[in-house]
């Protein structure tokens, strides 16, 4: 069985910056395709660290969804470890944004980009094939960073992955259908002047996409203030439909959203 495991929940520069939650990205195993999304600082220390472990050189592909620190720092040393340290030549997969890779600041070095076997670039509406999983970008808004979501379809499902951005009204409609739905929450209420989603913002999401079961992550101090399992609670009887929050290591099975 397929399964998603939280490595790190923290969102937000001071969440991050304190280790108050880890904030390595989130592993992910779907038809026998191996899968880690938005690898940041930590996340090959995470890893290693699991129980039971989670080998890094098993991957099939990396997700980075934009540059941030918070989602790309680990990105270099996990391309080289997914390859074996690259002793057994070109291995696995990077999905990328074109900024990563290109301009002024792309945070995916030069002289690693000769271990994957291949390197996709994130667009609208291009699929992109890993093993069993196909990768569909949504484009979000976050700041001057290029930034998508993620769908990725399999044999277990559809999961829907909300990452850092402002709310459009446009994304209910985007990420229905989806069996399981992961959002980035970092703010309690909504704050005009920052491009992350707020907890008002995500119920307005998920009651639109209406998820067999939805998962609150990327947490800053002010959802962490407001005791994230608590809210998800409230939020599965106000929704009438599955609502959980991450905490660090967190895995869950897709016999949870089959």
């Amino acid at each position: 069985m397929g399964f998603v495991k939280f490595l790190g929940t923290a969102g937000a520069r001071y969440v991050v910056g304190k280790q108050l939650r880890y904030s390595a990205g989130t592993w992910i195993e779907l038809g026998g395709t191996r899968l880690l999304l938005d690898p940041g600082p930590g996340t090959l220390l995470r890893c290693r660290r699991s129980r039971p472990p989670l080998d890094p050189e098993a991957l099939d592909g990396l997700i980075l969804t934009h540059k941030h620190l918070d989602h790309s720092t680990d990105v270099n040393i996990m391309l080289e470890v997914m390859a074996e340290l690259g002793h057994k030549g070109r291995k696995g997969v990077l999905v990328a944004p074109r900024d990563c890779l290109e301009g002024e600041d792309p945070v995916v070095l030069r002289y690693v980009r000769r271990y994957p076997e291949r390197i996709e670039i994130m667009e609208e509406g291009r699929v992109v094939g890993i093993g069993a999983v196909r990768v569909t970008p949504v484009r979000h808004r976050h700041g001057d960073a290029e930034t998508y979501g993620v769908m990725l379809d399999s044999p277990e499902g559809r999961l829907g992955f909300v990452v850092d951005t402002r709310f459009t009204p446009e994304l209910p409609e985007r990420y229905s259908d989806c069996d399981l739905l992961v959002l980035n929450v970092v703010r309690l209420k909504p704050t005009p002047e920052i491009d992350h989603l707020s907890l008002p913002e995500a119920v307005e999401i998920i009651r639109g996409a209406r998820p067999k079961l939805a998962v609150l992550t990327h947490f800053g101090m002010t959802m962490l203030r407001a005791k994230p399992r608590e809210l998800a609670s409230k939020l599965s009887g106000e929704l009438g439909l599955e609502v959980i929050a991450a905490e660090d290591g967190m895995q869950i099975g897709s016999e949870r959203w089959l």
